[in-house]
Formats: structure tokens, sequence, C-alpha cells
């Protein structure tokens, strides 16, 4: 199944700021980090947010209406989608987060047996349902962030130990 061409980056969308920078500020060694201004998009649909998320896969859908009441004019989807394999050891976050709990209309669900997520809602409810994974795939990403930062922390805080030892090494022998 190919991706659609969505502005998605992890699932987030967001609009990125350009600036002019001096060479001055090119060089400086510390830089900013801040976070993306999130800037959703309604004019897609859930299908297309999910294909467009390197996050997970879309395994199946389906959708029905209900003939028994045409009246009621409703139409109901489900998307069966799964980790990707980049993202599959934040299977625990995610199965959190969707544990904590869940708008009105919008049903997630992981299937432990097929290892697979099901997404159900009304297709009236859809600005619900990308609401709802935007906030999981956001926290997700965060997560993903904090801990890449922390990385680079413990490595540079490794190596400035070490380099303390040499030189006490030097000294000192």
């Amino acid at each position: 199944m190919e991706k659609a061409n969505v502005p998605f980056k992890i699932c987030l969308m967001s609009v990125q700021k350009t600036s002019v920078q001096t060479p001055s500020q090119e060089l400086f060694s510390f830089q900013k980090i801040s976070k993306r201004s999130e800037n959703p998009s309604q004019s897609i649909n859930a299908v297309e947010m999910i294909n467009g998320c390197e996050m997970v896969q879309l395994t199946g859908q389906g959708s029905f209406d209900f003939p028994n009441f045409p009246e009621a004019k409703k139409s109901f989807q489900v998307l069966y989608f799964k980790l990707s394999a980049d993202f599959e050891s934040l299977k625990g976050l995610f199965n959190g987060l969707i544990s904590i709990g869940q708008p009105k209309g919008v049903i997630l669900e992981f299937q432990k047996e097929l290892n697979t997520y099901t997404l159900k809602f009304y297709t009236a409810d859809e600005p619900s349902v990308f609401h709802y994974f935007s906030k999981i795939t956001k926290v997700v990403s965060e997560e993903i962030r904090f801990k890449k930062i922390l990385k680079k922390i413990i490595e540079n805080q490794k190596s400035f130990e070490a380099e303390g030892q040499l030189l006490r090494n030097e000294l000192f022998v």
C-alpha cells in the first residue's frame, strides 16, 4: 500500500517557520530547541491521516451504513492498523495513551492476538478522530524527541567524565 503524500512528519502536521540567520548565529554552538507549532488541517480524512503517518501502517478498512434506519443518515467506519517496525518499541506507551480514555464517538482498541489496532467511529465524528489521533501521535513524538535529547545529554556527560578522568590521571601520575 503506497503512502499518501500528506504533510506529516511522524504524524504531526506542522508549519515550519523559516528565518534568516546571520553567519555568527549559525556558528554558535547552542541552538534553540523548541516545539513546532501544530496546525491541524481538516481537509484530509481519517484514512489519509493514517496512510500519511509513518508511525503506523494501515492494514485494512471498512465502512457501512445502517439500512434499517436510513433516516439516521449515519455511516460507520473501521480502520485497522499496526505500529510500524521503527515504532514497535513504543507499543506500551501507545497502549497506555489509549487506555487513558477516548472522546465520545471514537473507539480505539488494541487486539493483542492480532497485534493490530482497531479505530471505530461514525463519519460525522471524523474531526474528533483527527484531533484524538493527533494528540496520541504528538505525545509519542514528544517522547521520541525527549529520549533523543536525553541520550545526547547522557553521552555528553559520559564524555565530560571521561575527559575529567584523563586529566586527573595526567595530573596525579
